[in-house]
């Protein structure tokens, strides 16, 4: 993974409008599952970070993390029946390094993460669900509260063991965005 992310950071791109990565792997909190070990998830993102990727600084940095994090389960709560901002501040000259990340995680800390043997996460499946319906319309964050919405409402385990029988679960976005970020194609300059 740091072989990888380490190439992809170093590419320039100043005509690239953001980058994404996701990590589908095993993990516990702050940390995912390698092949050859263990790795924290900020190690992962900071090869993104204004300090070391010149070319994405301002420009949104999405990563999607499939991993558990933690071994706690969800039991769920029974459900009882219930009925855009200008910002005018000057642009500063000086930007934080973690500027722009999107680190949208599949469960919340301490967490499980569930996975279908034959559909696959349940986190994926949410966000391909989502994307493909909204993606030109909605902008990321927007999409996300609705893949965190799917999962929550539509997904339970079912199994025969009584530990890990009718658990629930909930993605955990952390954004450090600063505009709306939507998926539209990009026009050149004979198109428009």
């Amino acid at each position: 993974m740091h072989e990888k992310l380490q190439k992809l950071s170093s590419k320039d791109h100043s005509d690239s409008d953001c980058v994404a990565v996701a990590i589908l792997s095993h993990g516990d909190d702050g940390i995912i599952y390698g092949t050859d070990g263990t790795t924290r998830v900020e190690e992962l993102t900071e090869y993104f970070s204004g300090e070391n990727c010149k070319t994405l600084v301002g420009k949104p940095k999405l990563f999607f993390l499939q991993a558990c994090r933690g071994t706690e389960f969800d039991d769920g709560v029974l459900l009882k029946s219930s009925s855009d901002q200008t910002d005018a501040a000057p642009v500063p000259q000086r930007l934080p390094v973690q500027i722009d990340f999107l680190i949208c995680y599949s469960t919340v800390p301490g967490y499980y993460s569930w996975r279908n043997p034959k559909n696959g996460s349940w986190f994926i499946q949410a966000i391909c669900k989502v994307f493909d319906r909204y993606g030109k319309d909605m902008d990321v964050l927007q999409m996300m509260t609705k893949v965190s919405k799917t999962v929550a409402y539509s997904f339970e385990s079912t199994t025969t063991s009584i530990r890990m029988h009718q658990k629930k679960q909930i993605p955990c976005t952390v954004s450090m965005l600063t505009k709306d970020f939507y998926f539209k194609p990009k026009t050149t300059p004979m198109e428009t």
